[in-house]
């Protein structure tokens, strides 16, 4: 067994469509907690839940490596604010005020983000075939968000939450860009640090639900569905992450996030009782193909 994890540890596809497939069962989720827990209560506690876990299980690793934690500190609680806190808070303010359309089209911009961050910070290069491969994904994303109808991107509307949105996919971008240079201390610590800061920032969500509408408590349900997002978007999901870019690079991991609205749709097919219609079919493969040529190296290829 542990032969086997070691294994897929150090995959970094599997790591990489891992954590899009736990992204994706948290918009299933999101759609379950509309009633049963407010969303300012769902983020600091699920960070709370995640990294008291991880702190009893690898709060020593974290200590033993604060000789090299501490000079860059700073950074590191940057780096949760954009790529955790401050993306979740934006995303679920823009959600409430764009379409899911915009969001879906939006988010597939992140790898554009990456790669050219990633030049700018690291000189990495992308070659055409590369470059074909995020085209190609891209257009699979716009496929399931428009649903197949491309009247719908004809009445596009621009508005606050879009932008929120575009800004939200530059901070993860960031983050993402950022993991590439970390600190060189094991994925698993530096993830338990990041959920310790990324608690102590959304703890003042609290406060600020109950300066707007009064105290509220979660149902049970709630509670169940809370505790299902720290386990799979905010700890499974985000290590995977995390090991993926350093295997595959910030460039080539980023592309796996155009599959999440696609695992999206089929959860909600299957879990949701939602129909299968040709367009998903059509927008997987353009996802899987753009994702393949992306993953293509510059050597021997047209640059």
């Amino acid at each position: 067994m542990k032969t086997l994890i070691n294994k897929f540890y150090n995959m970094p596809s599997l790591l990489l469509i891992t954590a899009t497939l736990c992204w994706a069962f948290n918009t299933i989720f999101g759609q379950l907690a509309v009633g049963e827990i407010s969303p300012l209560h769902i983020v600091p506690l699920r960070w709370l839940f995640v990294s008291t876990f991880l702190w009893v299980t690898y709060g020593n690793q974290v200590k033993s490596k604060w000789n090299l934690i501490q000079p860059q500190i700073i950074k590191i609680i940057f780096m949760t604010f954009m790529g955790f806190s401050g993306f979740n808070l934006l995303f679920y303010t823009a959600a409430h005020e764009t379409t899911a359309i915009n969001i879906g089209i939006l988010q597939g911009a992140m790898p554009i983000f990456v790669i050219l961050g990633a030049y700018m910070s690291y000189g990495t290069k992308i070659n055409l075939i590369q470059g074909l491969g995020v085209s190609i994904s891209l257009v699979g994303v716009i496929i399931i968000t428009l649903s197949g109808d491309i009247n719908s991107l004809l009445e596009l509307e621009i508005n606050r939450g879009d932008l929120l949105m575009l800004i939200a996919c530059f901070m993860y971008s960031y983050y993402t860009i950022a993991l590439k240079s970390r600190i060189q201390i094991s994925a698993i610590a530096f993830f338990t640090l990041l959920s310790v800061i990324a608690m102590f920032i959304a703890l003042p969500l609290f406060i600020v639900e109950f300066v707007i509408s009064g105290m509220s408590y979660p149902t049970t349900e709630g509670w169940v569905i809370t505790l299902l997002i720290a386990v799979f978007p905010s700890c499974v999901a985000q290590i995977c992450h995390l090991r993926g870019v350093d295997l595959a690079g910030p460039g080539k991991a980023v592309v796996y996030t155009n599959i999440v609205p696609i695992f999206s749709s089929f959860l909600a097919i299957f879990l949701l009782n939602q129909s299968f219609e040709i367009y998903h079919g059509l927008a997987l493969s353009l996802v899987i193909i753009g994702i393949w040529l992306a993953q293509k190296e510059t050597k021997n290829l047209p640059s």
